[in-house]
Order: structure tokens, then sequence, then C-alpha cells
């Protein structure tokens, strides 16, 4: 009994820890499958419905040690190692209800550069028991591709 109590202290700090390195917001929708039109310019734009609003934080692996094989198996011909990085999207626990589609905007961000990106989250990297962090895989979204609700 008195071991289960520190595994679950141990963890409900390591979420908190987690949650608190998030230290930029998004805003994840989900397309409703709903079409709106603006009545003024006759654009007609996909709807909307928020599923998550807050804290996040936007993480990539990868770089230089990765590469990209050739569809010969043959890494030669591609001029050596060529950057391959991983982009993931951590969320805190609580932050349930999102699934792959979905639509991460990212709105307020510690660093300058990631403030207004889109990215698809793709799939939850982390389904576990001891989950401090819910981490997506996502793609980036072409620039343009804004996304209004």
């Amino acid at each position: 009994m008195v071991r289960r109590q520190r595994i679950m202290s141990t963890l409900t700090n390591g979420r908190k820890d987690a949650e608190a390195l998030m230290g930029d917001t998004c805003t994840i929708m989900r397309p409703t499958g709903s079409i709106s039109v603006d009545q003024h310019t006759g654009v007609a734009t996909p709807a909307y419905e928020t599923v998550y609003s807050g804290k996040c934080k936007v993480q990539t692996a990868g770089g230089i040690a990765s590469q990209v094989v050739s569809a010969s198996g043959d890494s030669t011909n591609v001029g050596g190692n060529v950057p391959v990085w991983t982009l993931y999207l951590h969320l805190p626990v609580s932050a349930t209800g999102c699934r792959s589609g979905d639509i991460a905007r990212i709105d307020a961000s510690m660093d300058p550069m990631l403030a207004g990106k889109l990215l698809r989250l793709v799939n939850l990297q982390s389904e576990k028991t001891f989950a401090t962090a819910r981490r997506w895989n996502v793609s980036e979204m072409p620039e343009g591709g804004d996304v209004d609700e």
C-alpha cells in the first residue's frame, strides 16, 4: 500500500513537472463536415469544433543522426546524411478526446517562429499507464493552410 502511494505521488509530480514545461498554448480543432460560406466573398471554408484549448509543448527529435535511404536501399545516391526530423506535440494528461486527424494551431509560443503553425495530429505516441503527458506524433501543415473556427 505504501509503495503504491509512493508510485502515485511520483506520477502526480511527474505530470505536474511535464505540464510546467509546456510554455506554449494551442487550440485543437476537428473538422465537423459542415461548410460555411462567407456572404461577402462567397468563399467556402470547412467548419471546426474545438476539442482542446490550453497548454502544450512542441518537440522535435532526430536530425543529422537520421538518414533517408533510397528505394534501392542505397543511401549513397542521396548525397550522404539527410536530416530527418520527427515532430511531436505534448499535451497535459488531462487533454483527452483528441484523435488522429485533428488540427492543432499554436496560439502562443515561447518561440515566436512557432506561433500560428498548424499541426495535424497523426497518432498518439504515449499510450501507457504511467504517462506524464499526452505525446502526439504530428505533421506540420503547409503555410497558408489557415483554419478558421
